[in-house]
């Protein structure tokens, strides 16, 4: 599979930005892998786990834990 990133230290770069984007969340969440016709997705699963669920896509050029953050208000 062809990778999005230029480099192995690029990669680094942006997966540490991702975990310290995660980190700000200041809540508990969960990794969640879900098989699909794309191939294998990653999910991120926080928030109260007994109401209805809202699965919110992130944009592009931002990352999940990013859009997570500037949905804080949900």
């Amino acid at each position: 599979m062809k990778t999005i990133y230029n480099s192995e230290a690029g990669k680094r770069k942006i997966l540490a930005l991702y975990d310290e984007q995660l980190k700000r969340l200041d809540r508990t969440y969960q990794d969640v892998y879900v098989n699909t016709s794309f191939g294998r997705t990653h999910l991120i699963e926080t928030g109260t786990l007994t109401k209805e669920p809202l699965l919110v896509f992130h944009g592009g050029n931002a990352t999940t834990a990013y859009n997570l953050l500037a949905c804080d208000f949900l």
